[in-house]
């Protein structure tokens, strides 16, 4: 009886920037990213720094190139690529990652594999107020002759891909769409007794209407209109309000030293991604006045979690929540922020609770890790 092959399955290293059990960054939801992704191919993971655990589900082999010096990552990097081109590992697909782009770009004669580098977002570029420095000018000319160095440049959403086309000065015919994706089960709603528990823990009162602002504290991410912010919605609510800023950077110590003696406005630091669900599930309004964008997660951890929010069209923003979001205000519009907010206060339960479910399916099915999975498959 003749029987029929099954195809074989495709190969892909994925190089993880930084990986720990305390992860703060968007790195955090990499795992299950690579547990759909391994369900559809073969993956090994190459984790830069951090403290990367053995196994990771739906993941062939983790890879550590942590060293406590550059000359030991080299040499555990050089490995990793050599030991993966010999068990038939020849696409990388990377986050970000400047040092594994180096050393796959310095190591292609030997091996000749494939790189795949993911960008989004014009965080790399100075602000247009700071003087352009000779370093400044020397990493932007580096950075782009990497970038031009690898075979596909991915980025997302789609109104980031001529950004950064025209950014990095990629051809159009190496560009590639990727989303960003979300654990829902992880990042979910919380039933109405929990949710009540976390906000008593937290130290929030039932009659709050609190404000949560999740995000690296730079002026990029609009940090210096919270103050002024939080103001004027009070101003205008019959309702006791607390903003609740996650995060570090920049101006944490601004923040910090505007808050001081405030009882509504509190400065958490950075928290593990682990620890997050909750304070979405717990908070009333989900705030992000950013300047500059790429392609937020954190817009999909409120959407996942159902939770309303007020943001700024930057980068892809209204890529992710949709242009007809009715919370969607032009960068650096302050009274549009302050009006939106009151309005998301106003909301009857039955209108909040439309807003969040609707957002919730969005999160569900445009940006889940299966459905992300099956673009890279694409891609590869």
């Amino acid at each position: 009886m003749r029987t029929e092959s099954l195809p074989a399955r495709s190969k892909v290293v994925y190089v993880i920037p930084h990986l720990s059990s305390e992860e703060s960054e968007h790195f955090a939801h990499i795992p299950a990213f690579l547990a759909a992704l391994g369900a559809r191919m073969d993956v090994v993971a190459l984790v830069e720094r951090g403290t990367p655990p053995a196994r990771l589900p739906g993941v062939r082999k983790v890879i550590s190139t942590v060293g406590r010096s550059r000359v030991a990552r080299l040499v555990r990097a050089f490995s990793a690529v050599r030991w993966c081109a010999r068990t038939g590992y020849r696409t990388y697909f990377l986050r970000y990652s400047r040092f594994l782009l180096i050393v796959l770009i310095l190591t292609y004669p030997l091996f000749r594999h494939r790189i795949l580098l993911w960008r989004s977002g014009t965080a790399d570029m100075v602000d247009g107020n700071r003087r352009r420095t000779l370093r400044h000018r020397w990493n932007d000319l580096f950075n782009t002759l990497l970038a031009r160095c690898a075979h596909g440049f991915v980025t997302g959403p789609e109104s980031m891909v001529p950004v950064m086309r025209a950014r990095w000065r990629i051809p159009a015919h190496r560009m590639r769409l990727l989303y960003n994706d979300i654990d829902s089960d992880r990042f979910a709603p919380l039933p109405p007794d929990v949710r009540q528990e976390a906000r008593h823990r937290l130290g929030w009162d039932d009659t709050e209407f609190v404000l949560l602002f999740v995000h690296r504290l730079s002026f990029r991410r609009g940090t210096r209109l919270l103050v002024p912010y939080l103001d004027a919605v009070r101003a205008e609510l019959d309702r006791p309000v607390r903003l609740v800023v996650v995060g570090d950077g920049p101006d944490r110590s601004y923040l910090e030293q505007l808050g001081r003696g405030r009882a509504d406005l509190r400065i958490m630091g950075p928290v593990p991604n682990q620890q997050l669900p909750s304070l979405y599930g717990a908070a009333d309004c989900f705030l992000m006045p950013s300047y500059e964008e790429g392609f937020p997660r954190v817009l999909l951890e409120a959407m996942s979690t159902a939770l309303p929010l007020v943001t700024t069209r930057a980068g892809g923003s209204a890529d992710v929540v949709g242009p007809d979001y009715p919370f969607l205000c032009d960068v650096g519009d302050l009274p549009a922020l302050i009006r939106m907010t009151t309005e998301v206060a106003r909301l009857t339960s039955s209108e909040r609770e439309a807003l969040g479910v609707r957002m919730r399916e969005r999160a569900r099915e445009r940006f889940s890790p299966q459905h992300v999975a099956s673009m890279l498959e694409d891609i590869l």
